[in-house]
């Protein structure tokens, strides 16, 4: 019986091998490892505060809404008192005008009652002398009536001359009580236009006091608290750390070799490299514009230095990865899984 040559058998299957490493290589497959980042949120405000209340600590879990600190602003305090004062002066001042005006209005209706008064009298009694001249001429018996009734006398020109007289000293007055009334139906609106303008700006801090509550902007850990009770913190600096739940990013270092191998929009595998059935898929957002030094827990072999270019993986937030664990990343193969799989960690390239 003639005996088959195991090499055969062998060398096959090690030039299939090969052919598959070779197509791998060429597919530019890689894997490399990056660390899951929860993101992180600096929580500060635009102007300096006063911190009076910190309802958060260091690692605490917080649902989204949570109250984390109440602040105030001396000068928030001071400009709405100033406000308010403004406002009361302006009151005060336009009640006195109107008080004023109307007072003037007063003095005129009552001079012009004084004056009209003073000549309607004078009429009345030069109307009432000429009355009793004309019936003391009826009862002339010398005279004919047709000649009484024709016969002027001085009342009538003194009669004119007072209605004359009245009529100019009234004009002038009710002239000047028209101009008043009409002020006084305006004397409110400047008033009323400046302290519209300030009760918005009252409004404005008013609404400016209520951001001074500070609340977590989604469920989340509270990082670190960077201020203390009764502590002046000045604009813009950070007042706590704020990370979200589950981590959402993953950063992670490309070998050199491999810089153009990975693109934006690229997608990933990205799984545990403790837990290897913690997994999800993980889109490339952002690329790093220079080489840099890999980290040495992101190297493949720690003590060796190596190089590469820092990317950024979006991941979505139901994941179950911890805060800062290491993951490795891994290209997804368009064609599907191949026999290369199994030889996918001795032949990765890259840290």
């Amino acid at each position: 019986m003639r005996r088959i040559n195991i090499l055969y058998l062998v060398i096959p299957l090690i030039a299939y091998a090969l052919f598959a490493i070779y197509r791998y290589l060429n597919r530019g497959n890689a894997s490399f490892y990056g660390v899951a980042e929860n993101q992180e949120t600096q929580i500060n405000l635009e102007h300096g505060v006063t911190v009076n209340r910190v309802y958060a600590a260091a690692g605490q879990f917080v649902p989204k809404g949570a109250l984390l600190l109440e602040v105030t602003r001396t000068a928030l305090d001071f400009k709405m008192s100033d406000l308010s004062h403004s406002i009361a002066e302006i009151e005060v001042r336009d009640q006195l005008r109107i008080a004023d005006i109307r007072g003037e209005l007063e003095r005129l209706r009552a001079q012009r009652a004084e004056k009209v008064s003073a000549i309607q009298a004078r009429i009345r009694l030069l109307e009432s002398e000429q009355v009793l001249n004309q019936s003391l001429l009826r009862e002339l018996k010398s005279l004919p009536v047709s000649d009484t009734v024709a016969i002027p006398g001085p009342q009538a020109a003194k009669l004119q001359a007072l209605r004359d007289e009245l009529r100019l000293a009234v004009e002038p007055v009710d002239v000047e009580i028209g101009r008043l009334e009409q002020s006084l139906k305006m004397a409110g609106l400047p008033a009323q236009t400046q302290i519209s303008k300030l009760r918005k700006e009252v409004d404005l801090y008013r609404r400016e006091q209520e951001r001074l509550r500070v609340y977590a902007p989604a469920d989340g850990l509270v990082g670190a608290v960077h201020c203390r009770e009764g502590e002046n913190i000045p604009a813009f600096n950070a007042l706590i750390s704020f990370y979200e739940q589950n981590p959402n990013t993953v950063i992670a270092y490309v070998h050199e070799s491999m810089i153009l191998q990975v693109k934006i929009g690229d997608s990933l595998n990205v799984v545990s490299s403790l837990h290897q059935q913690e997994r999800c898929r993980g889109r490339v957002s952002g690329l790093g514009h220079r080489v840099v030094e890999i980290p040495e827990r992101l190297r493949k072999i720690p003590e060796i230095k190596s190089y590469g270019r820092e990317i950024l993986i979006q991941i979505p937030a139901s994941n179950n990865f911890l805060q800062k664990e290491k993951v490795v990343l891994q290209r997804i193969d368009p064609a599907g899984p191949s026999f290369l799989t199994l030889f996918q960690r001795p032949f990765s390239s890259g840290s």
